[in-house]
């Protein structure tokens, strides 16, 4: 599973942001995002379409250059 498989971007039902949740989290009262907002469970929307939270932004993709990176120099 890649770095990208990871994360799920899911609307947050408390700023409105589409935030990077972990695809492996199970159900619990409150689920933490990449950049630590924590939201309940029940207030994350299936939706990923609107305002993206930079931070998740920033976070998810210095992972995945960092992924690639060293797959890169694998070669």
């Amino acid at each position: 599973m890649g770095e990208a498989d990871r994360w799920r971007w899911r609307r947050s039902g408390y700023d409105e942001r589409v935030h990077a949740f972990p695809s492996d989290e199970r159900p619990a009262s409150f689920v933490e995002a990449a950049c630590t907002h924590s939201v309940p469970f029940g207030k994350i929307g299936s939706s990923h379409e609107g305002p993206r939270c930079l931070p998740c932004l920033l976070i998810i993709g210095d992972r995945l250059a960092e992924q690639h990176s060293v797959s890169a120099f694998d070669l």
